[in-house]
């Protein structure tokens, strides 16, 4: 089982590193480091997020947060907007490259899950489903503790 896990662990790491890297070519974005997709994926996740709030996903301080949104804006991939009801907060919104870079993300991750789909049968795919859950539950339970 170790052996196994061990593969699967290491052959999705690898395929999801292609997968970026391969998505990154095709949207025309450069030069971003792991740090700053997370950062344009939690942007694209929360929609018109505040400075605060990304922090808060990330679980990063605000001067973190407020560091590598200012990265993303200076080369092109977001913008700051300042709110027009409270001129200390401002919201973080995608620019059309970071916009067709997360499109072609979520299409990818459609694919993936798709290809699992497909290679196996309805009671597999129900057994799979449980063990991730259950997984899934224990990582954040860990990640809980972390904190």
């Amino acid at each position: 089982m170790e052996k196994v896990l061990r593969e699967f662990i290491t052959t999705l790491d690898t395929s999801f590193k292609r997968l970026v890297a391969d998505t990154i070519e095709t949207a025309g974005v450069k030069n971003l480091s792991v740090n700053q997709i997370q950062y344009i994926e939690v942007i694209g996740k929360l929609g018109n997020p505040t400075l605060s709030e990304i922090a808060a996903e990330l679980n990063i301080t605000k001067a973190s947060a407020t560091a590598g949104v200012n990265k993303l804006v200076n080369l092109g991939y977001a913008q700051k907007n300042q709110s027009n009801v409270d001129k200390r907060i401002y919201h973080v919104t995608l620019t059309p490259t970071s916009e067709k870079f997360i499109q072609l993300e979520q299409q990818a991750l459609e694919e993936y899950v798709s290809f699992i789909s497909q290679s196996l049968t309805k009671e597999e795919e129900e057994q799979f489903s449980t063990t991730l859950n259950k997984l899934i539950q224990g990582f954040y339970k860990r990640n809980k503790e972390d904190d």
